[in-house]
């Protein structure tokens, strides 16, 4: 399997003697972006339910939030995908092509693709970190393309002169310097699932998810035989670098449909920037949200299920289910 090739539909991870099983889609299509990129659909779930769109966090895939998302699949159409160079994609050459501008067109063209496959019904969108501000972004130069959004722990950077602009924009220029040197090949996806276990700032993700995680963000090199990244580095910390120049705050209160936060622990000890930025748009704009207790960032993986039971219980109080 190729950098240009895809991952396997059905995929297994085992680690601690704890297994968890991807089911095979129902469905795989790809849609390709006004530039080649391909994007690569996957269908799961209750396909005559209302439509769910899934999206990850940079540098990451959607497969590796199934410890959240297996809580949907009863009751919805989930539709998952990964940003244009991410997971199952196919690599797409121009790394200039590669950063938030393209993610919000290829999520218009994702909406598409995917009334287009499977049909038009209610959709609404659940988007964590960098695809949660893709689709603020989204919604105020696109237009409102939603029954409800909800976004998990968006990385928002308040504008210059806010209280937490500096923190915020200097946690994403952190991440912007150290990705553009992360290692990018590894003998195993073993051995980076050992890092990400290893690490006290992911030590409190559900019991394999962080084999789960390596296996989805590395692809095999048949040449070499190394596993190496899906996302390239250099596309990575330029989406942290972008990101930390937006400054949607202020057109936050704009977004004109169904809203919820899911926000990381703004009271945590380890609490980043996202979280304190979240509560504090919160207090600004007053639409709904929640923090889920002891979580940081990677929210979705460390409570998938109480991530899972706000979400379904706010599309039933916006009617979303009917």
């Amino acid at each position: 399997m190729s950098n240009t090739g895809v991952q396997p539909d059905c995929l297994r991870y085992k680690e601690d003697m704890t297994e968890l099983i991807l089911p095979t889609p129902l469905q795989t299509v790809d849609v390709t972006m006004e530039d080649g990129a391909i994007i690569r659909l996957r269908q799961h779930g209750n396909a005559d339910g209302p439509r769910l769109i899934l999206a990850h966090g940079n540098g990451f895939a959607t497969d590796a939030y199934f410890p959240f998302w297996k809580f949907l699949l009863d009751d919805y159409e989930l539709v998952l995908y990964d940003q244009r160079n991410h997971g199952h994609n196919p690599r797409h050459d121009d790394i200039a092509h590669h950063d938030v501008s393209y993610f919000v067109s290829d999520m218009d063209a994702v909406i598409d693709g995917a009334a287009s496959k499977f049909g038009s019904k209610p959709t609404a969108g659940l988007f964590h970190s960098i695809s949660a501000v893709t689709s603020v972004w989204h919604a105020l130069t696109k237009g409102w393309r939603w029954d409800a959004l909800v976004l998990f722990d968006p990385p928002l950077v308040p504008s210059p002169g806010h209280s937490l602009n500096e923190i915020a924009r200097d946690f994403e220029l952190m991440l912007s310097d150290w990705s553009k040197t992360r290692p990018d090949r590894f003998p195993s996806p073993e051995i980076l699932a050992e890092q990400f276990a290893s690490s006290k700032s992911l030590n409190r993700w559900v019991p394999g998810s962080h084999a789960l995680m390596a296996r989805s963000i590395l692809r095999e090199e048949p040449e070499t035989g190394d596993w190496v990244l899906c996302c390239p580095p250099e596309g990575e910390s330029q989406v942290y670098k972008t990101n930390s120049e937006l400054h949607l705050c202020p057109q936050f209160g704009e977004i004109p449909g169904p809203l919820k936060v899911i926000a990381s622990d703004p009271d945590d000890p380890n609490v980043r920037s996202p979280g304190l930025v979240n509560r504090a748009l919160h207090e600004e704009f007053g639409h709904r949200y929640e923090a889920v207790p002891g979580t940081t960032h990677m929210v979705q993986i460390e409570q998938p299920e109480a991530c899972a039971k706000i979400v379904t219980d706010f599309l039933a109080e916006i009617g979303f289910n009917s």
